[in-house]
Order: structure tokens, then sequence, then C-alpha cells
């Protein structure tokens, strides 16, 4: 038996990657089990080394062979989000796993530790959630303020947006695909600034799906929000996207679209540029309202 650490095997390995696919965390998230996968074969036959932003955007997410990691954060922010997906399995059904696949924060390559090696989180006072909860709200709204006004330093007249994708959406693979690459249309412009993917999609895993706008503009320090819905029917998604001016309570703008599901990063890229155009059109409203 080929040993990957000291007292795991690799079938041991394939045994515990073979649980953690199956699990409801990862049921129906592809991207994030095609990630796990392949970063898993990758380290097994000893190339775990090989597991960078280049390679894993090409040969894991179908970015073209003129990939640029510098410019095209899906690789980080799926990284998180799998980080994130396995900690929920290790802390529910999981817990009882012989062996865990961890990844390490600024690393790809997988590493692999029986249940004694690894960390069994323990459960916290109920106190203690909520002040973890209020602090990490906290500095979210912080990493966005700094992003929005290091960008905003040679346009101050900027508008200030966080594209999130709405409570209610079907599909939240595809919209979470969907609202970043929204919000990389967006960043392009210089008359919006908007708080970065990676910082949105931690807010919502850790606080939830808020639902409300004027509390997610008031948490990440921003003039709007644009929420974006998806709702899949059989082979046609359904998409709208609403920009709120929270202080008002108004819809500045909104718009819908139909698509088949068939090529999504495709269909996200050209939604993101129309959704992008229009909301760079109707920005100047919120702050014409603020007046």
């Amino acid at each position: 038996m080929n040993t990957v650490l000291a007292g795991v095997s690799e079938d041991q390995v394939r045994a515990a990657l073979d649980r953690v696919l199956a699990a409801p965390e990862f049921v129906n998230a592809t991207r994030l089990s095609r990630f796990l996968r392949f970063a898993v074969e990758k380290a097994l036959a000893g190339a775990g080394a090989e597991l960078k932003e280049y390679l894993l955007g090409v040969e894991v997410f179908d970015r073209g062979q003129d990939f640029d990691p510098r410019l095209d954060p899906i690789v980080r922010v799926e990284a998180g989000r799998l980080r994130g997906k396995l900690q929920e399995y290790y802390e529910g059904g999981g817990q009882g796993d012989p062996v865990r696949i961890v990844f390490r924060k600024g690393s790809y390559a997988p590493t692999f530790e029986a249940a004694t090696q690894a960390a069994i989180p323990t459960s916290k006072p109920a106190q203690m959630k909520w002040i973890a909860a209020a602090a990490l709200v906290i500095a979210v709204a912080g990493a966005g303020l700094y992003l929005i006004r290091s960008q905003t330093s040679a346009g101050a007249k900027a508008v200030t947006i966080a594209a999130i994708p709405s409570s209610d959406s079907g599909n939240s693979e595809f919209a979470d695909g969907l609202v970043e690459a929204v919000s990389m249309e967006l960043s392009k412009n210089p008359g919006v600034r908007v708080v970065a993917w990676p910082v949105v999609a931690e807010y919502r895993k850790r606080v939830g799906s808020a639902g409300n706008p004027g509390r997610i503009a008031k948490d990440l320090g921003v003039e709007a929000v644009l929420e974006v819905s998806v709702r899949q029917d059989q082979d046609q998604r359904r998409i709208a996207a609403l920009l709120i001016n929270p202080e008002r309570g108004w819809k500045e703008w909104a718009g819908e679209y139909e698509r088949g599901t068939g090529e999504s990063f495709a269909v996200q890229r050209e939604l993101a540029r129309g959704i992008a155009e229009e909301v760079r059109i109707a920005a100047p409203k919120v702050r014409a309202q603020r007046r």
C-alpha cells in the first residue's frame, strides 16, 4: 500500500474522497467536486507541487490558455469556497471520518490527516458565536471599505456597489459564478467601485443570506446593492438583476434574462457584460438621489 502520510494510505484517501463527494455539501456542487477530485488525484500521483492557479484555471475551470490569474480570481475564490465546504462537512456529517482532506491557506495541494491528527472543533457557547459573528461583520466591512477606498483614490465620485446573489436563487453555483463575473466587469468601470467577490462570498458564508439590502449595504459599506437571482426550470434559466438604493428603498434598475442551461461559463460572461453595462448607466442615479 502506498503511504501518502504516516498512518494514511492511498486507499484510505480515496475512500475519504468518495465520502466527501457523496455528502450533501458536495453532491450538487459540480465545480467544487471537480476541483477537489483533481487536486486529490494530483497529490496522490506525487504532483501536488504542480497545483498552481494557472493549471487549475485551465484544467478545472475551463479557462483558455490565455488565462491570467492576476486578472481572473476564479481559482482563489473557489479554493476559499472549497475550504468552507470541507469545514462544514467535517463539523457535520463527516465528524467521524477516519481520514480528512485538508487544504491549508495559501496552498492548493491537499494534505491527508488521520482523525487523531485532525483537530476537531469544539462547540462554543452561543454568546461566543455572536461575538465572533459581530467581529466578522466588522472585519468584512472594513475589508470592503479598504478595497473601495483604495480603488477610488483616482475617482472619488464613483458609486460604491456590492453585487450579491439573492437569497432565493435556486442554482447557487451558477448564481455565484455569475455574480463573480458581474463584479469583475463592474471593476473595469471607473464610475463604479465594487466590493471584491471574495469579500462578499465570505460575508455570505459567515452571516448568511441576509436578504435585506439595507443591512447588506451597511455591513459592506456601500451605497447600492445589486441583487442577482437565478431560477432554473428544466432546460431554461431565468435570471433577474436588481440595483437597489437602500437609503431610499428604490429600485434604480431591473433586468430580466432567459438563457439555456448549457455552456455555463460562456453564458455567465455574456450576461455579466450586459448587466454591468446597465448598472454603469443606472449607477449615477444612486448618487443623484442622495443630494
